[in-house]
């Protein structure tokens, strides 16, 4: 089975190890093209229009068959990256609430996973083909 499990609000660069400081530097980066340190990600920032990519994040782990494959940081409503498991590869990314990933195997293996956990909309123009994949393994 796959899904998104293990999930952890950040609200601390204290939280994270090493490899999820760099995964959180890149994914700012992903997100607004800015090379920010981690503690600039981890809070608002009340003095600029820039707003923390960690403004409700969350760190999940991606189980493929009950081991964590992925890593999956969701932040700002419809945002995300995710990363190999313990590495700061990024493999896919979560734009605007749609997966977008080069390698269709792994697409498929986090899509159906997102719709096994309810993290992505009915409304998405991938969710019927991830459901429909995940009826066919039930």
């Amino acid at each position: 089975m796959n899904e998104f499990t293990h999930m952890r609000k950040i609200t601390s660069v204290d939280q994270l190890n090493t490899t999820q400081l760099e995964q959180l530097r890149l994914s700012g980066i992903a997100y607004d093209g800015q090379d920010l340190p981690p503690a600039e990600r981890v809070s608002p920032h009340e003095e600029s229009e820039l707003e923390s990519v960690l403004y409700s994040c969350e760190l999940w782990d991606v189980t493929i068959d009950g081991s964590v494959v992925f890593e999956a940081w969701l932040y700002q409503v419809d945002s995300g990256s995710i990363f190999k498991a313990g590495t700061t590869e990024m493999i896919a990314e979560i734009i605007q609430c749609g997966l977008e990933c080069e390698d269709e195997d792994i697409e498929l293996k986090i899509g159906l996973a997102m719709v096994q956990s309810n993290l992505l909309p009915t409304v998405d123009s991938e969710y019927e083909r991830f459901s429909n994949a995940l009826k066919a393994l039930q």
